[in-house]
C-alpha cells in the first residue's frame, strides 16, 4: 500500500445538464392504394425509391415515376384484394406523409382515413371540409411528351392524383406547389365551376400551373382559421405537432415534474424553432418563442382547490416552479409563414 491508499479523498465531477434536441423530421413519404384481386395473399407492400423500375402493368409504372419526379422520400404502393376499408389496420403499420388510392370507388374511404388518422388524404371530387383532406377537381388532363396511360395520352382526374401527390410530397418546406408548372401534362380540362376547398390546375402559357393550393376545409370555426385552409401552413403545423410528441415521448415523458427539466424542454424547443426558421416553416422574422403557461396553472390550482387569493398573490416565476401535478403546461406563439400568392403593385406617374 502507499499513503495515498489511505488518505482521505477529494474528488471533483463537473456535470451539465443537457436538453435532448429537438429534430426536424422528414416530410415526402407517398402512399398510393390500389386493389389488385390477381394477388395471392391479401396484401402486397412494395417500396420505391428511384425512377429506376421496371414492373409488368407499365401503367402502374408510369404512375409511380410520376410521383418519383418530385423526389418524395419515398412511394409506398399499398395493393389489396378487394375492398380498402377491410385493411385499414394493415395501413396503420406503415409510416407515411401522404396517401391517395389510384381507384376511383375508394375516394370517400381515404378522405375519411385522412380525417380520422390527421394525416394528409389526396382525392379527387370530394368535399370533406377538413385541413387534412385535399381534393383535385380537374376532370381530365392530357399528357405531354408522348407518354400514355391506359394506351392513351388523355388522362382522367383519378390519373393526375400520382402527380400532385408526388408534388405535394416532394415540395420542400423551403417552397408552396403555388403556381407550379407540370411539365408532364400538356392541358388540363378545367372544372365546370370553380370552388372553395379544391385544388385546381389551369392552364397557362408557360403550361399547366397549380392554383391556390389550398384543401377541403370551408366551415371555419373554434380553432379553424382560414390559415389552415392552406396546405403549406397545415404541412408546418404537423410538422410541429409530429416533432414535439416525439421529442416529448422519447426525451422527457417520464421524467420528474420539476422547474429544471421543464426549462430543458423549453430550452430544447427553442432550438428547434430555429431550425423552423431556417427551413422557412416559422417566420424568422416574428418571435417565436415558448414558456411555461401560468395562467393556465393558477387556473388549476385554483379549480384543485387552492386558496384563490394565495394563488394570485403568486409571481409568475413562483407559480411556474409549482409544477401542477403530472403535466407540463406550456405556451407557444409562433407565426408558420405561408406563400406568396398575390402581388399589388401601385406606382405613381409624375
Amino acid at each position: 500500500m502507499e499513503l495515498n491508499d489511505i488518505l482521505g479523498t477529494c474528488t471533483f465531477i463537473f456535470k451539465q445538464q443537457v436538453a435532448n434536441l429537438i429534430e426536424l423530421g422528414n416530410k415526402g413519404r407517398l402512399l398510393m392504394t390500389k386493389e389488385n384481386n390477381l394477388l395471392s395473399t391479401n396484401t402486397k407492400v412494395t417500396y420505391f425509391n428511384s425512377k429506376l423500375i421496371s414492373l409488368d402493368n407499365k401503367d402502374l409504372e408510369t404512375k409511380i415515376k410520376q410521383a418519383l419526379k418530385y423526389s418524395p422520400t419515398e412511394v409506398i404502393v399499398f395493393e389489396y384484394k378487394g375492398a380498402l376499408v377491410n385493411f385499414v389496420k394493415e395501413l396503420d403499420k406503415l409510416n407515411f406523409d401522404w396517401i391517395l388510392s389510384l381507384d376511383s370507388t375508394e375516394q370517400e374511404t381515404i378522405a375519411n382515413y385522412a380525417k380520422e388518422k390527421e394525416i394528409f388524404g389526396l382525392t379527387y371530387n370530394q368535399k370533406a371540409d377538413s385541413e387534412w383532406v385535399v381534393s383535385l377537381n380537374n376532370p381530365s388532363a392530357i399528357l405531354a411528351n408522348g407518354v400514355t396511360i391506359n394506351s392513351s395520352s388523355v388522362i382522367s382526374g383519378i390519373d393526375l392524383l400520382p402527380i400532385i401527390g408526388g408534388l405535394l410530397a416532394g415540395c420542400p418546406y423551403t417552397n408552396s406547389a403555388t403556381s407550379y408548372v407540370l411539365d408532364e401534362l400538356e392541358s388540363v380540362e378545367m372544372p365546370e365551376e370553380i370552388t372553395n376547398g379544391q385544388f385546381t390546375l389551369y392552364n397557362e402559357e408557360e403550361g399547366v400551373r397549380v392554383a391556390s393550393p389550398v384543401n377541403t376545409l370551408t366551415t371555419l370555426t373554434g380553432n379553424k382559421t382560414a390559415d389552415m385552409q392552406d396546405i403549406t401552413i397545415m404541412e408546418g403545423i404537423r410538422r410541429f405537432k409530429l416533432d414535439h410528441k416525439l421529442s416529448f415521448r422519447t426525451g422527457y415523458k417520464g421524467k420528474k415534474n420539476k422547474y429544471d427539466n421543464q426549462q430543458l424542454y423549453i430550452s430544447a424547443s427553442k432550438g428547434y424553432m430555429k431550425k423552423l426558421e431556417e427551413n422557412d416553416i416559422l417566420d424568422p422574422e416574428y418571435d417565436n418563442n415558448v414558456k411555461i403557461n401560468t395562467d393556465k396553472m393558477r387556473t388549476l390550482w385554483i379549480a384543485s382547490g387552492k386558496d384563490e387569493s394565495e394563488i394570485s398573490k403568486m409571481s409568475d416565476l413562483q407559480i411556474a416552479k409549482l409544477t401542477y401535478k403530472k403535466s407540463m403546461l406550456l405556451k407557444f406563439n409562433v407565426k408558420f409563414l405561408n406563400a406568396i400568392e398575390d402581388c399589388e403593385i401601385e406606382v405613381e406617374m409624375y
